[in-house]
Formats: structure tokens, C-alpha cells, sequence
């Protein structure tokens, strides 16, 4: 029972994960700068590092990893989307991205703070998540300081 709550809330992670990276390459095409182009595109790396890494924790307790973000994600996304139109500079994005990046430290929080007893490779895959997205909060708001 625990190993298919487990399951689930990766897999919910996992399309958390895939929303991020649909929304990240979004947010990458509105920006001018191409500074921060290839920042995304390392940005991106990251993300879809993680969603290999999901997979794998996925797969290894026994579950099916999901292959995208569900309907639900679909029509998240194509919110997020629409909303995205009316970003028209550089410093709007870096909020929007900033703002996505919160949202997922929040889920992975909520995942840790209701699996304290993981096992290693889990533990060791959220605390690399969870430094990851906190390096890259830092860098998302380091930028927009610089472009105020």
C-alpha cells in the first residue's frame, strides 16, 4: 500500500516535471536576451534530468512512470499558456519562471515532508531536486534584479 502511495506521488511529481519543462520552453521562446536563452536551455537540462531520475524511481518500485502531463496538466498548461502571451519583457518571464520554480519547491516539500522515511537513492534524487531548484530560484532571481 505505502509502495503504490509512493508510486502515485512521484508520478505526480513526474507531471509536475513534464508542466515545468512544457512551461520553461514556453517562457524560453518570449525571451530577447540571449543570455538568458542559454540559461533556459541549462535550466531545461535540469528539469528533464529530473524527470529521467523520476522515471527511474518510478520504475524501480514496481510503477508505470506517466508519459506526460495528464489532461489535467494539458489544460494547466495551456492556461499557463494563454497568461504567458502577455509577457513582452525579458523581466516579465524571469517573474513567471520564478514563480513556476516556487510551485515546485512547494510540491517537492509537500512530497518530503509526507515521505520522511525514504530510501537512499529516493533520498538522495529529492535532496539533488531540492538543491537544484534552489540554485535555480537563485539564479531566476539574481536575473531579475538585473533586468529591473
Amino acid at each position: 500500500m505505502e509502495n503504490d502511495l509512493i508510486v502515485e506521488e512521484l508520478n505526480q511529481l513526474l507531471k509536475g516535471t513534464h508542466m515545468g519543462i512544457r512551461i520553461f520552453e514556453d517562457l524560453r521562446e518570449k525571451l530577447q536576451s540571449e543570455r538568458l536563452k542559454k540559461e533556459f536551455h541549462g535550466l531545461l537540462d535540469k528539469l528533464k534530468m529530473h524527470a529521467h531520475s523520476l522515471n527511474a524511481l518510478i520504475q524501480t518500485c514496481g510503477g508505470e512512470p506517466v508519459e506526460g502531463a495528464g489532461f489535467k496538466g494539458m489544460l494547466t498548461d495551456a492556461m499557463e499558456m494563454l497568461k504567458n502571451l502577455s509577457l513582452h519583457n525579458d523581466k516579465d518571464v524571469l517573474q513567471e519562471a520564478l514563480n513556476n520554480m516556487n510551485m515546485a519547491q512547494k510540491a517537492l516539500h509537500s512530497f518530503r515532508e509526507k515521505h520522511q522515511m525514504l530510501n537512499d537513492q529516493m533520498k538522495k534524487t529529492m535532496d539533488i531536486m531540492h538543491e537544484d531548484y534552489a540554485s535555480m530560484s537563485h539564479m531566476l532571481s539574481k536575473y531579475l534584479i538585473e533586468f529591473q
